[in-house]
């Protein structure tokens, strides 16, 4: 009887991080679905601000927090460090669907070591989340409520692959 309850309890330990797994990565996904989202918003309200001068997004709330003044401005392409005339000045949002569509195809592998590149790709963003902060507040001293959410999902899922790594770290003993 000994016997049967360690093996009954041992199923259920090792069944825990799988299910841990799955919805560790359905919130990656959902994550990286938001990120998509918004970013698609982003470039939208940047084309429509270039194309009818004086638009008014929704995410304008008040003189210092407009969104549309932000993804006009000059860091809102090549994040403000690459010349006019390169090839990669794109608007930084299309840089994040390309990011978060990375995100969504790399959440679906549990090759440690591969969660362990995805989860430092995620952190370069964080890192490139924090300059672009500091752009924000320093420099253009507005507030876009479009780009902070993207830090916020960024930092969700810089967690949610820690959470990643940990499980699969248990999966493997």
């Amino acid at each position: 009887m000994y016997k049967y309850l360690n093996e009954s309890l041992m199923n259920r330990f090792l069944k825990i991080p799988s299910d841990m797994l799955k919805g560790n990565q359905r919130s990656i996904v959902a994550a990286a679905i938001a990120g998509i989202l918004i970013s698609t918003y982003a470039l939208y309200v940047e084309m429509a601000a270039e194309v009818r001068p004086g638009y008014k997004a929704l995410c304008d709330i008040s003189e210092h927090a407009s969104c549309s003044r932000v993804l006009t401005s000059k860091y809102s392409k090549g994040f403000g460090l690459i010349s006019d005339d390169s090839l990669l000045v794109v608007p930084n949002c299309v840089y994040g669907v390309i990011f978060y569509c990375l995100m969504i195809f790399l959440s679906t592998f549990d090759n440690l070591t591969l969660v362990r590149v995805q989860f430092f790709i995620a952190l370069s963003s964080v890192a490139t989340c924090f300059y672009l902060a500091y752009l924000l507040i320093f420099v253009l001293k507005d507030f876009c409520i479009v780009c902070v959410s993207t830090y916020v999902f960024n930092a969700a899922i810089v967690y949610f692959l820690n959470k990643k790594i940990q499980i699969l770290k248990v999966k493997a003993k």
